[in-house]
């Protein structure tokens, strides 16, 4: 029986490695304390694997193939994908161990609770996981700890329900606590959110087809995939430009008045699953978060899944900043588990 020994969540905007100095130096001094706290959590907790339910920013899976829920199940991943390496100032790819013995119990038994999981091989990072990965300040302390990535579907509707996603970390503990080996110490993470509204196309807020000339580009590598970089080299380049002018303008797409970020939603969303309100996180809708929390919001059902895990357990906000630079509502929450253990 696998025993679950940290949980902790982030945001993983990727301003915060990608243009940090746009933020106010106090700001960003207090994001980066929360993120190194949370690194201490996970650290402190000696896990054996960590599951980590994130979302794909088109690194893996596109429009034209692009389950609700997969697995990645290899030796290794690895990241930053190509793409993201200028954009987020990294110069050299990490490889993560990935625990394909575990993950391969993991997912029959999601299959036996009547989870429809897509298994992935060898998988490619992005800020998904590589900003809190760096600023948790981990990369040399839990280098050898596997990670399986369960992503979920945010950004290309239909999505699955919250009630869903509640369930699938639900299920997700259940084949921790029955299908690994005993006293396999587990960690769980979740990063994405809060609200905000990146420069990815999404039919409800960026029109279809687009206008903006930078949405009509991304809306074709997000259908077409990798190839298209071969003749759009300098996407994901012009992708961090747009990003920082959304910034300064407060606005998405280009040209509109929509705000960034909607720190009254975060806030409500934030007290609700602090106190394990597994409830409101269930009955939550696409319709609500998408209006709310924009189409990065939805990355909130990562948040949700891993309340589930949770047993709907109550968690601590260390801290949360509405960083309009780096366009997102930065939360970090710790679940404290090492400390209700000893």
């Amino acid at each position: 029986m696998g025993k679950v020994v940290a949980a902790v969540g982030l945001s993983h905007a990727p301003g915060a490695l990608a243009f940090p100095e746009t933020a106010d130096p106090k700001v960003r001094q207090r994001t980066e304390d929360a993120t190194r706290s949370l690194g201490i959590s996970l650290e402190s907790s000696q896990p054996d694997v960590i599951i980590a339910f994130l979302d794909d920013h088109f690194e893996n899976f596109f429009r034209n193939l692009c389950p609700s829920i997969i697995m990645g199940i290899a030796d290794q991943h690895v990241g930053p994908a190509d793409q993201w390496m200028e954009t987020l100032r990294i110069d050299k790819k990490t490889i993560f161990p990935g625990a394909p013995a575990l993950a391969e119990k993991l997912l029959a038994s999601l299959t036996e609770q009547g989870f429809d999981i897509a298994r992935a091989g060898p998988c490619e990072y992005g800020n998904n996981l590589l900003m809190p990965w760096k600023l948790m300040g981990v990369e040399h302390s839990l280098a050898n700890v596997p990670i399986i990535p369960v992503f979920i579907n945010v950004f290309t509707p239909p999505l699955i329900s919250y009630q869903r996603a509640y369930t699938l970390g639900e299920a997700v503990r259940h084949g921790v606590e029955t299908a690994f080996p005993a006293e396999t110490k587990v960690a769980f993470m979740c990063t994405g959110g809060l609200s905000h509204w990146p420069p990815y196309w999404n039919p409800v807020q960026g029109g279809d087809p687009p206008t903006d000339s930078f949405l009509q580009r991304i809306k074709r590598y997000q259908t077409e995939g990798k190839s298209y970089l071969k003749q759009d080299p300098r996407l994901f380049v012009d992708f961090d430009d747009y990003e920082i002018e959304m910034a300064k303008k407060n606005e998405y797409p280009l040209n509109s008045k929509h705000p960034l970020v909607n720190w009254d939603w975060d806030r409500a969303f934030m007290a609700k699953y602090s106190d394990g309100d597994s409830e409101y996180m269930k009955k939550l809708t696409y319709e609500e978060v998408e209006e709310e929390a924009g189409h990065g919001g939805h990355e909130v059902l990562n948040w949700v899944a891993m309340l589930g895990a949770m047993k709907g357990a109550k968690s601590k906000m260390l801290l949360y900043e509405p960083v309009v630079e780096w366009i997102c509502g930065m939360v970090y929450q710790d679940f404290c588990v090492t400390e209700k253990l000893n």
